[in-house]
Formats: structure tokens, C-alpha cells, sequence
């Protein structure tokens, strides 16, 4: 009998952390340009397409780690050399069965650890959690990263397993690009909180789900890229 997809991915987890343990080396690589990872989307059903055209260029938001617009951020399975998944994943969106698909997006929003896909969304709000401003939270200094890729570099996930309502979450394929990242978010604290409330009197902790607000709430704390 053959493995599901969710016992495929906690085998390798298993395997990568006695390989962490047995000081094996899990080294970061990239042999991928733009276009290596891009879907096919003649081969993929419309209900996963972020446009109907292949081409068009989209801005989305990203909360990550400080430090990235020059060098790009990788997938887990990039960080740790698994170039052979992202071949794995590209294949299932744009072959699988929506079963399938449908698994491998849970399986991603659930934070497996070598995961092929990056996660990002059109409405700033939503990215701000996972930037979190406030100091008792922040394990580590995050900002907000704005991209600007072509949308076959993504697929949508129209099941919303990830619960990103109306400001969607969009599912990028093996990494972020230098080339991508338009700006980066300057002053990440309180005070400049994507999530504070309009009477600037508190922070939200959730973004409100059917909001499908795409802007920014100050241009002038963005240090823009291109």
C-alpha cells in the first residue's frame, strides 16, 4: 500500500532530524532561476490561478526575518538542500488530483519544516502576524517584505486552509528572488502596526478576514526597492 503525501512528508521529517543529530550537514542551495520555478498553468485547474494570465505581475506582502532584500528568502526545502521536493510539489500542483492538492496546502499551513512552497498574501494586515511588533513576542527582528512577482510563480489557495479570508494566501514555488522584493517594511513597531486600530489606540491580533484591503498604511515607511 502505498504512502499518503502526510506520511511521506513525516517520514523525511523524521529523517532530517536524525540527520540533524547525527551532524549530518543540511546545506542551503539554489540551482533554480525564476523561470525553473514557475508553474505551467495550461496544466493547472483555473480555481488555482491567482490570474488569468500566466504573466501578469502582482504585489503581494510577506512577514519574515529582517535582512533579506538582498539576497531572497528560500523555501524550507531550499534551506535545507531538497532541491528533489520542489520537483515534487510542482508536479503535484500541476498534475494532482485536488485531493491531493488539497492535502499538500494543509500539510503547508501546518508548518511541516521542509516545506517547498513560501507563503505570502495581497493585504499587508495579514503579513503583519507574522511580524509581530509588540517586544514580548518578538523572538526575532521581523519586518514586512513587498513583492512583485508574475503570477505563475504562485498558486492561490482557494480552500483557505490557512484561514487568510478575503486577503488570500497566496502559495510562491521554492523561493523569493532578490529581483522580487520591491521594498521593505522601515519601522516595524506599535506604532507603524499594519494591525493598529483605526483610532491608533491598540493593536489588533487578527487582521479581519473579509477585508480585502491591498494598501499599505504609510508609503513613507517603506524603503522601496524598484
Amino acid at each position: 500500500m502505498s504512502q499518503s503525501l502526510a506520511e511521506r512528508i513525516r517520514e523525511t521529517s523524521w529523517n532530517l532530524m536524525i540527520q540533524r543529530i547525527d551532524g549530518e550537514p543540511q546545506l542551503p542551495m539554489n540551482p533554480f532561476n525564476q523561470t525553473d520555478l514557475s508553474f505551467d498553468y495550461s496544466k493547472i485547474d483555473p480555481k488555482y490561478h491567482v490570474s488569468a494570465n500566466s504573466n501578469d505581475e502582482i504585489v503581494l506582502y510577506k512577514g519574515a526575518i529582517r535582512g533579506y532584500e538582498s539576497k531572497g528568502l528560500l523555501s524550507m526545502a531550499l534551506s535545507r538542500g531538497l532541491t528533489s521536493h520542489i520537483a515534487e510539489v510542482k508536479e503535484i500542483i500541476e498534475h494532482g488530483n485536488d485531493d491531493l492538492i488539497r492535502e499538500l496546502f494543509d500539510e503547508h499551513t501546518s508548518y511541516y519544516n521542509h516545506t517547498a512552497l513560501l507563503s505570502a498574501t495581497f493585504n499587508p494586515e495579514e503579513a503583519q502576524v507574522f511580524a509581530p511588533t509588540r517586544s514580548f513576542t518578538r523572538k526575532e527582528d521581523k519586518t514586512i517584505y513587498q513583492l512583485r512577482i508574475k503570477t505563475n510563480r504562485c498558486v492561490v489557495d482557494c480552500y483557505d486552509t490557512g484561514n487568510c479570508g478575503s486577503g488570500k494566501e497566496l502559495l510562491i514555488l521554492g523561493a523569493v528572488f532578490s529581483e522580487e522584493i520591491s521594498a521593505v517594511k522601515i519601522e516595524n513597531d506599535d506604532q507603524h502596526s499594519e494591525l493598529l486600530s483605526p483610532c491608533g489606540h491598540y493593536i489588533r491580533w487578527h487582521p479581519d478576514k473579509n477585508s480585502g484591503n491591498r494598501v499599505v498604511k504609510d508609503v513613507s515607511n517603506w524603503k522601496y526597492l524598484r
